[in-house]
Order: structure tokens, then C-alpha cells, then sequence
């Protein structure tokens, strides 16, 4: 309800000097003095058990309202999966067998993916990592932007370290001393498996026929336009640190790589996703889409896993049944706490057929008396 002040409460107060404050307008607005000595009307709203039951109901509304439409997208994405960290040569190989077969080089492979459902384009093509700790605090700050945007020459800052310099501290015999361009462990760590840059499908006539993976349209547009630069690598990923090596490498300015601007977006989770390709033609349910694997990238001395994921996308995005399944869990919890109330408040307790009526005071007890009824 509204209140207000008593008439004689709203009189013009005195300033501490012992002048009358009537002519206050002149100095502070009648709202201000009104605000500041509390006299402005004030709503505070009864809160009664319908109110309740109709606030809960219309949560309940909204979240189906938005968990269905967002489940419903969810679901008709089209997603298949193929592991290949442990096919072909590597399977059946220990961490310690696979990682020094990897360090070898040259282990190439062809993975197949069977496609169960047709999936329209765009169709997407990920590389999956698990286990790979991308959001680690000393992970994450370990770059340049500026360096990396060509805002700064030379090395780069010392937040970077140990992939400041090569061998960690300058060297007048190699390139600008040794400074490493990219720095930090983001960089360092680029992925560099390869999917090739096209891919064979082998219809149900066992027909095969190529399809272009389309590399080129990956990365964000604002990330392409004011992250990066026309920034040379230097000393980046070289042979010379073959032996520390953390991945791939980079032969042109860094703002023409969508790989590693890609790579560059730190995930949150331990596993993860990243986008290699875009495949701009249909694919039709029961054809065998086979791609030439090139495995470099170390994962088995952390016993990471790393698959391919084919997948459409939808208005909400990839795969992903937890926000759906949030809001329709939150729309349960909600209808089930206004029927809760509406019993409660409607048949009094343990079955009263009575309804509570406001100002009762026997309401104010936890044990309801039938006989005062």
C-alpha cells in the first residue's frame, strides 16, 4: 500500500546555522529534502499465498517457454564422433610406445567416419582434446597481445617466459637475440595434427569422391580484423628446439593463420573443441567420409585423447542438452514449489479443509488446533 507523511512532518526543517530551509529551492529541490528525510511515498507489496503460487507459476512458463525451443535445436544437431589417438598404427601401443612413435615422425593414417543421419552444409569439422588443461591461470596469461597485434617490436613481455627466448635468456648468435615472435605457452603449444585439405567420401555405391576441407573461413572476424597483425614469426617452433618442441609452426604473418588465431581462444573446459574445417556440400546418410590423418601432436605423456567430430550446427549453437535440460529442470522445480503453496495456503495444514483468512491469529502457531477451528 502507499503511505505518506504527517503534514506536520513535511514543515521545513532548519539548517544547522538556525536558518529556515523554506527557501531551500533556491539551494536543493523539494525532492531532494523530501528524499533525504524520508518523506517520499513508499509501495511495499502484501505478499499472499496466491501471489506466490502465480510469481512460481509464471517461472515456470518462461523456462519451458525457453527450454523446449533451445532442447528441440539441441537435438537435431547431427554430431559423429571417431577417435584416432589409439587407430591405426598407434592402437594397441602404450603412452610411452605412441609417444615415441610420434616423436618419430611421419605417422600417417586414414581414419573413416560414417555419417548415420544426412547432415546439410555448413558441416563442421573439429579436432577434440581431453584432458588438456587450457584454462591453468599460468596458461592462459602466457602471451603477448600487443606483440602479437604488431603493437610492439622485439621480445615480448616477460609474462611469456620460459617461451620469452630460445633456451630461456637472450642469444646474440641467433635472430633478434633469440626472441621468440610469438611468445608465451599458448603459441608454443599450437596444435599440429592435419586433416589434409581434403577429404574422400565413398558413397553407397562405393564410389569415392573428394571433398574440400575449407580452411580459410575458421576464425573470427573481429579476431582477424584487431587481435592480430601482419606479425612475422620469428624463431617460432624452430628445429632448433626440435627436442622441446611444443607444435606446430607458423609460415605466415599471424593474422593470415586461422589455425592459430583458432587455437589462440583459451578454452574453459578440460575438454574441448576446436574448429579445422567447414565442408560447404551435403552428406548423405551411409556415406564413409575418410580423412588422412597426420598424427604429431603429443597427448599420451599427459594421457590426452584427441578425436574428430563431424557435426551440423544449429540457431543455439553445437550439441549441447545442458541449458535445455536446465531450464526444463527449473520449470519442474518451480511448478512443483506453486502447487506446493497452493495446497498449503487453500487447505490449511495436514488437510484443513479451511481456508486461512488474514488477521487470524491462530494462524500464528505451528500446530494448528482443529477444535479452534
Amino acid at each position: 500500500m502507499f503511505r505518506r507523511k504527517n503534514k506536520e512532518q513535511e514543515q521545513p526543517t532548519a539548517n544547522h546555522d538556525g536558518t529556515d530551509n523554506a527557501e531551500g529551492g533556491k539551494k536543493k529541490s523539494k525532492f531532494y529534502q523530501r528524499f533525504a528525510q524520508q518523506q517520499l511515498w513508499g509501495w511495499s507489496p502484501i505478499i499472499t499465498g496466491n501471489v506466490v503460487v502465480i510469481y512460481f507459476l509464471l517461472v515456470a512458463v518462461v523456462c519451458i517457454a525457453l527450454g523446449v525451443p533451445i532442447l528441440v535445436a539441441a537435438i537435431n544437431v547431427k554430431e559423429v564422433k571417431a577417435r584416432y589417438d589409439n587407430a591405426g598404427p598407434m592402437s594397441g601401443l602404450s603412452s610411452g610406445q605412441a609417444e615415441t612413435t610420434i616423436l618419430g615422425g611421419n605417422v600417417n593414417y586414414p581414419v573413416s567416419v560414417q555419417i548415420p543421419q544426412t547432415m546439410q552444409p555448413p558441416v563442421y569439422v573439429y579436432y577434440e582434446l581431453g584432458k588438456y588443461y587450457q584454462n591453468h591461470k599460468r596458461y592462459v596469461r602466457s602471451r603477448d597481445d600487443n606483440q602479437m597485434a604488431g603493437k610492439s617490436s622485439g621480445a615480448g613481455s616477460g609474462k611469456c617466459a620460459p617461451e620469452q627466448y630460445i633456451g630461456g635468456n637472450p642469444d646474440p648468435s641467433l635472430p633478434a637475440q633469440g626472441a621468440v615472435t610469438p611468445c608465451g605457452l599458448i603459441a608454443w603449444s599450437l596444435f599440429n595434427d592435419s586433416f589434409g585439405d581434403a577429404a574422400s567420401v565413398a558413397g553407397p555405391g562405393g564410389v569415392q569422391t573428394p571433398v574440400t576441407l575449407d580452411q580459410g573461413h575458421i576464425a573470427w572476424q573481429y579476431d582477424v580484423d584487431h587481435l592480430y597483425g601482419p606479425v612475422q614469426p620469428v624463431n617460432y617452433n624452430t628445429e632448433q628446439e626440435a627436442a622441446f618442441r611444443g607444435g606446430n609452426t607458423s609460415e605466415v604473418v599471424l593474422n593470415q593463420n586461422q589455425h592459430f588465431i583458432v587455437w589462440m581462444r583459451p578454452a574453459a573446459q578440460p575438454t574441448f573443441r576446436k574448429l579445422w574445417a567447414v565442408i560447404d556440400v551435403p552428406l548423405l546418410a551411409g556415406t564413409v567420409l575418410t580423412f588422412n590423418i597426420q598424427n604429431n601432436y603429443n597427448t599420451y605423456r599427459f594421457g590426452g585423447h584427441k578425436t574428430l567430430v563431424i557435426s551440423t550446427n544449429s540457431w543455439m549453437g553445437g550439441k549441447n542438452l545442458f541449458l535445455g535440460v536446465c531450464y526444463l529442470v527449473i520449470a519442474g522445480l518451480a511448478l512443483i514449489v506453486s502447487i506446493a503453496f497452493l495446497f498449503t495456503y487453500h487447505l490449511g495444514c495436514f488437510g484443513m479443509v479451511k481456508r486461512r483468512k488474514f488477521g487470524d491469529v491462530s494462524q500464528l502457531s505451528w500446530n494448528c488446533n482443529i477444535a479452534h477451528r
